[in-house]
């Protein structure tokens, strides 16, 4: 990639890899001095799927086209994909598996269907593609045919007259078999791709989630194509509503917290007898920012990976506030008032954000409107990571202090964990938590240090958060006894 733009470039190959390799040759300093958002997130996914080299004048050597002595960094990045199988279950082994070969359907012949019954779209989806399949059927059987008794009448004159012979076509029952199996393969898998596309299935899946159901298609595309297996199919969906919609909740608190770590406040977690205290993070209910935000100069909007970002918050915070849509979706305010936005610099209202665009940079910010949906964001994302107790009763009040207090104590946190110092010479202990995987040293290691911080915080404010649990703890050894 660019030099100039070079970690721009690796992570957007990194979104569009679903399971690969990665290598790409960028400026040295881009990972030196990590700046910029962007570059923290390569930094991190280094660390997590990869690994660099640096090597210093590389363009130096006699083979180079044109001597430069800049320093490069050889980046390489492993992306494996992960199914996530526990989203939809068994739900593909309980459907029937296409048992239609290329001989079964070349053995006979049924008449067209003229007319496609006004029934809904996926029985009308249905009949066009048994009536894609019977027409390509006896379209195949028809050239066979035609191919057959063209053979019969030989040669034309200008190729017995020394001319290139043509070669006769095959017009075996194995090449009708053939030709029918493959045209048929490529028929079904037009029509799963309509169902997957179609908004009975894109209204409920995040763009993350519908990624995950694309990645099995190869799987889903087996499925005879019935109204059977097609309701079967969306109603695994309907039946996983609640695994799926946690998935999408976490997608979409990770879009938010890990392009920068002020966009979070930090809490410490729960402790239970099993686990080890964590710290928690809260997503701010004042303003958060985010990168990568491309503007299409044809359309005159913002791209169209962008606006996908945008249906994710639509989708995740009309469901967590109990509608199926926004009354006044982020998407149709950028396409509405993208002159407000992109050259006049006005902040505008969508239903749960004001949002402000930066089109210079590529960043938006989000100023959240309903600081209660944030609120249960961040508490169904606590239970779900275990940052919180499942039951309210389980944590004293001093815990319930500091959780609502975070965002007070945000920057006296901060600053108590500059005391500690840093992780590594180019990250500091906020910082390591999202480049690095959870349960490395490293993490583990900068979870103590801002959890240690936030203890002489609290202490300082009077803050207990451990209180009710030694008291409840001594109560249960009284009852044993």
């Amino acid at each position: 990639p660019p030099f100039l733009n070079g970690a721009e470039h690796v992570l957007k190959a990194w979104d569009a890899l679903w399971d690969g390799e990665l290598a790409a040759i960028i400026n040295a300093d881009t990972l030196r001095n990590p700046f910029s958002a962007q570059r923290r997130q390569l930094l991190r996914l280094i660390h997590q799927y990869g690994e660099v080299e640096f090597v210093e004048n590389a363009f130096m050597v006699e083979e180079a086209e044109r001597k430069t002595p800049v320093a490069i960094a050889l980046v390489y990045l492993c992306k494996k994909a992960d199914a996530e199988t526990e989203i939809f279950g068994t739900l593909l082994n309980d459907l029937a598996v296409d048992r239609q070969t290329a001989e079964s359907l070349a053995g006979g012949y049924q008449k067209a269907q003229e007319v496609m019954l006004p029934n809904s779209f996926i029985e009308n989806s249905v009949l066009a593609f048994d009536a894609a399949v019977s027409a390509m059927r006896q379209a195949v059987v028809t050239l066979a045919k035609a191919n057959h008794y063209e053979a019969h009448l030989g040669h034309t004159m200008g190729e017995l007259n020394g001319g290139v012979q043509e070669i006769l076509p095959d017009t075996s029952v194995k090449f009708v078999q053939e030709e029918i199996g493959k045209r048929y393969e490529k028929l079904k898998d037009k029509a799963w791709t309509l169902i997957l596309r179609s908004s009975n299935v894109t209204s409920r899946l995040s763009s993350a989630a519908q990624k995950r159901v694309e990645s099995d298609f190869k799987a889903i595309a087996k499925l005879e194509f019935t109204a059977k297996n097609i309701y079967g199919f969306l109603c695994g969906i309907v039946d996983n509503a609640g695994a799926i919609q946690v998935g999408m909740m976490l997608d979409v608190f990770d879009t938010i917290s890990r392009y920068h770590d002020e966009n979070t406040v930090f809490y410490r977690g729960w402790k239970s007898n099993s686990k080890h205290r964590t710290c928690g993070m809260r997503l701010k209910t004042t303003r958060f920012i985010l990168p990568g935000f491309k503007v299409s100069s044809f359309r005159g909007s913002l791209d169209w990976d962008s606006e996908r970002m945008l249906a994710d918050f639509d989708k995740v915070f009309s469901m967590i506030d109990g509608k199926s849509k926004p009354e006044i979706s982020l998407v149709s305010v950028f396409n509405t008032h993208y002159t407000d936005l992109a050259r006049c610099g006005k902040r505008v209202s969508s239903s749960y954000f004001d949002v402000r665009l930066y089109p210079g940079v590529g960043t938006i910010h989000f100023y959240p409107r309903r600081k209660d949906l944030i609120e249960r964001l961040n508490r169904l994302v606590g239970k779900e990571r275990a940052w919180l107790p499942p039951d309210v009763k389980q944590a004293g009040p001093g815990f319930w202090t500091q959780y609502e207090k975070a965002e007070k104590f945000d920057a006296e946190l901060r600053q108590e964990v500059l005391k500690t110092g840093s992780a590594s010479y180019y990250r500091n202990h906020f910082s390591t938590l999202f480049y690095s995987q959870a349960d490395s040293s490293e993490a583990r290691r900068a979870q103590e240090a801002i959890d240690a911080a936030a203890a002489r915080v609290h202490e300082r404010h009077g803050i207990d958060i451990d209180a009710m649990i030694e008291t409840s703890t001594e109560q249960q050894m009284l009852l044993a006894a």
